[in-house]
């Protein structure tokens, strides 16, 4: 970890001690992707925050580390996550991790293919989170733009892959394509971060 890392996460804590608590015990597991770093986790609940997200759909809940984060900041408000994955061990562990944090009501976690599921959401989310499978971002780019209400966010994590060292060659080609198609559409407002793996925000006008 370098000094502006180590320095930034003195700084990053949740009222609820799961998220930091699951990063911890996943950092040491090989078995699973890695989890959103605790500055991602922070950061999407600061932009709960920022717009007074009520209703967030998450694509790649893994076993509830992001889902924990987002639970920090709407509780507050009230809100709702609707999270969905593919994986049946980690969508059982995520509920698992959600209840023990005390969210289970707030949280409806499906477990299924992202495509298909979200074809069965109503739209109008404030906020919308794409960390499932590279090859589905620019694959289901529509579906979420249709999904998000006006003046809504869509959230797309890892997409500096395709300029990082180590990464294979076909998910950082995923992952800029999906830029590319974000910038490009006259619906969104996009920028790109150098959060974590790089974070691409795009504002549906």
């Amino acid at each position: 970890m370098n000094d502006k890392l180590e320095y930034l996460r003195t700084f990053i804590t949740a009222v609820n001690p799961e998220p930091g608590k699951l990063f911890s015990e996943n950092s040491g597991r090989g078995d699973i992707q890695p989890s959103v770093e605790p500055e991602t986790g922070r950061f999407l609940s600061f932009l709960v925050h920022l717009i007074s997200a009520r209703r967030v759909l998450e694509l790649g809940t893994s076993n509830g580390c992001s889902a924990l984060w987002f639970m920090d900041a709407l509780k507050e408000n009230g809100g709702s996550l609707v999270t969905i994955d593919s994986k049946e061990r980690l969508h059982h562990e995520a509920l698992l991790n959600l209840q023990n944090a005390g969210f289970s009501e707030q949280v409806t976690a499906i477990f299924g293919d992202a495509e298909e599921e979200t074809a069965k959401l109503e739209p109008g989310f404030d906020l919308i989170f794409q960390d499932c499978g590279k090859y589905l971002y620019p694959k289901m780019h529509e579906q979420l733009v249709g999904l998000l209400k006006a003046g809504g966010l869509l959230v797309a994590d890892d997409t500096l892959f395709s300029v990082e060292s180590g990464v294979r060659p076909n998910l950082g080609r995923f992952t800029d394509e999906y830029n590319r198609m974000v910038f490009s559409d006259p619906r969104l407002f996009s920028c790109i971060l150098p959060v974590g793996h790089g974070l691409t925000l795009s504002f549906k006008r």
